[in-house]
């Protein structure tokens, strides 16, 4: 999955979410524009075989590795796969992001750091890397373990809220009304905060396919609408059942390509999202990220209990108001999934 928060692509998930392009429609013969075009990369990639990392008995923010010739590859083929030309070379910021990754580990809650210490088997730190993440899934024996992150130590210097209202802003023009966001408070508001937030969403999309929840990145075809957590939300990873009606605005709007009108549509973009199956406006992308949010917002806003308040604003004044959509009505059967899925690891939900 990849974070994109420089560029149009939606995160692998290109956060493999600009990290997604996968349709489903019901029938014995899948559609054409079903077929997922990374499986080829996720069955033949060493990065994505277990038997390729070390002994993982080390604490996750420890398992830092800078980029090598398989996992450089990895991010060029997956470019190549998206239409992009980046190719990744080597970071000189490992130290400082190994730095920003022990201060992560200490905000944490411990239930998600265990998760973490099993299933992230490498963080990997690169510069040029397209976007800001990409996290992809590590198998054993053709069963998926756990995952690994690829970073760009270049793009990771803004602090939390400041990278987060980048992030929201990126699919609009500039004009009068704008977005801001606060997920930490003046205190808390630092690069670490930005990394966590940042990995969080990544590790939601290893977790949603090491639990079963989400498709396998090496299948042929990604079905989505028969899996209860996307169940009348997803007709497939970029069709939903939202996109006609009321809702149809919000699934208009693509981050990172600054082309849709905040000005002339905000009402029709943020009240309507908070009468919406969508936690937040990127979860609204595609089927993969609406896991990933989901997952993010939980830790964030319900384990964590730290704030997330998006303002719409005309200048300083404040347009519109919502909180984090998390804890909505119509998200509580992806809440109580989320929190089987933390129990069933041993893992203690709030």
């Amino acid at each position: 999955m990849k974070d994109d928060s420089l560029d149009s692509r939606s995160e692998m998930w290109r956060y493999v979410g600009a990290y997604a392009a996968l349709l489903f429609l019901c029938g014995c013969t899948p559609e054409r524009s079903e077929q997922n075009p990374y499986a080829d990369l996720f069955r033949t990639s060493p990065i994505t075989e277990l038997k390729n990392y070390k002994d993982p008995r080390s604490s996750w923010e420890s398992r830092v590795f800078p980029l090598d010739d398989h996992s450089k590859s990895f991010v060029e083929a997956l470019n190549r796969i998206d239409g992009f030309e980046n190719s990744p070379v080597a970071s000189t910021d490992l130290a400082d992001l190994s730095r920003k990754l022990s201060k992560v580990r200490k905000r944490i809650p411990t239930r998600i750091d265990k998760l973490l210490n099993e299933q992230l088997f490498g963080i990997i730190v690169c510069e040029n890397l397209g976007g800001t993440a990409v996290s992809g899934i590590v198998y054993e024996k053709e069963i998926p373990k756990g995952g690994f992150v690829i970073l760009d130590s270049k793009v990771l210097r803004r602090k939390a809220n400041d990278w987060i209202t980048f992030k929201e802003n990126s699919p609009f023009q500039n004009g009068k009304i704008s977005v801001r966001i606060r997920i930490e408070e003046p205190s808390e508001d630092t690069e670490a905060a930005a990394l966590e937030y940042i990995l969080l969403h990544e590790f939601g999309h290893i977790l949603a396919v090491t639990s079963g929840t989400g498709p396998d990145l090496r299948d042929r075809t990604r079905k989505f609408s028969d899996r209860p957590f996307y169940q009348s939300v997803w007709r497939s990873e970029n069709k939903s059942f939202e996109d006609g009606g009321r809702f149809r605005t919000l699934r208009k709007v693509r981050f990172y390509t600054s082309e849709f009108s905040l000005d002339k549509e905000w009402k029709n973009v943020y009240p309507i999202l908070a009468d919406s199956p969508f936690p937040t406006l990127y979860s609204a992308s595609n089927a993969d990220d609406f896991f990933a949010e989901s997952f993010v917002s939980y830790v964030h806003v319900l384990m964590e209990k730290r704030p997330w308040t998006l303002t719409v604003h005309e200048s300083e004044k404040i347009l519109y108001e919502m909180n984090n959509g998390i804890e909505k009505d119509s998200l509580k059967e992806q809440r109580k999934i989320l929190r089987r899925l933390l129990e069933d690891r041993n893992v203690s939900p709030p």
